[in-house]
């Protein structure tokens, strides 16, 4: 469960959508309490399936009146990380965010903001960037400033 969960927990005005693989952290109630958007995962999760409940959930989230996303984009869920148990690849990291993107820039044509989070193995810092240049190809995000 994510910090930025329980904070968030306080905003009657946010809707939360966590995954998270409930084998692993199980006891963290409040937090979860808060969650209107709950992806409880199992350890093992490949691809096919995570990417099927996070469609889901933000499918779910359609009606909710926002302004902004705030989307953390952990790569905990990376096959191989000790500490989420999952066997999501690369690919399917890369392809949910690019389902994020898509769902906040063009179907809701709301502003995102990007944190990079939880991850804890060495090859984590190339899958984002990989990502970033996928969500920039698809014209989802510019690397490009802005002019003022």
């Amino acid at each position: 469960m994510s910090g930025t969960s329980l904070e968030m927990a306080r905003a009657d005005d946010a809707y939360i959508i966590d995954a998270y693989n409930e084998e692993v952290d199980p006891w963290d109630h409040p937090a979860k309490a808060a969650m209107r958007g709950p992806i409880r995962l199992t350890c093992g999760i490949r691809n096919a399936d995570y990417l099927r409940r996070v469609a889901e959930a933000l499918q779910a989230a359609e009606t909710f009146p926002a302004d902004l996303i705030v989307y953390a984009a952990g790569t905990d869920v990376l096959e191989g990380d000790p500490l989420g148990l999952l066997r999501v690849t690369a690919e399917g990291i890369v392809k949910r965010d690019e389902l994020v993107f898509d769902y906040t820039r063009t179907k809701r044509k709301i502003p995102i903001v990007m944190l990079t989070s939880g991850g804890y193995q060495k090859n984590n810092a190339e899958i984002i960037a990989t990502s970033i240049s996928n969500l920039a190809s698809k014209s989802l995000i510019s690397l490009s400033p802005r002019s003022r």
